[in-house]
């Protein structure tokens, strides 16, 4: 199970796969189905869709 949060690097971040077991700072885990990352003015989003209907969102 891979630990996730704000202070994860960028490289920890964007080597997450689809299949693979995640947990974020507030518990909420499973595993990853879609990702998808925005880039916005000067922020990153990495959105994590998990299997069992949630979304893990990372903001950088």
């Amino acid at each position: 199970m891979k630990k996730l949060g704000k202070n994860s690097s960028d490289r920890d971040l964007e080597n997450v796969k689809e299949g693979d077991a995640i947990k974020d700072d507030t518990g909420k885990q499973g595993e990853v189905e879609v990702i998808e990352i925005l880039e916005r003015k000067h922020e990153k989003q990495y959105y994590y869709k998990l299997k069992n209907d949630g979304t893990i969102l990372i903001l950088k």
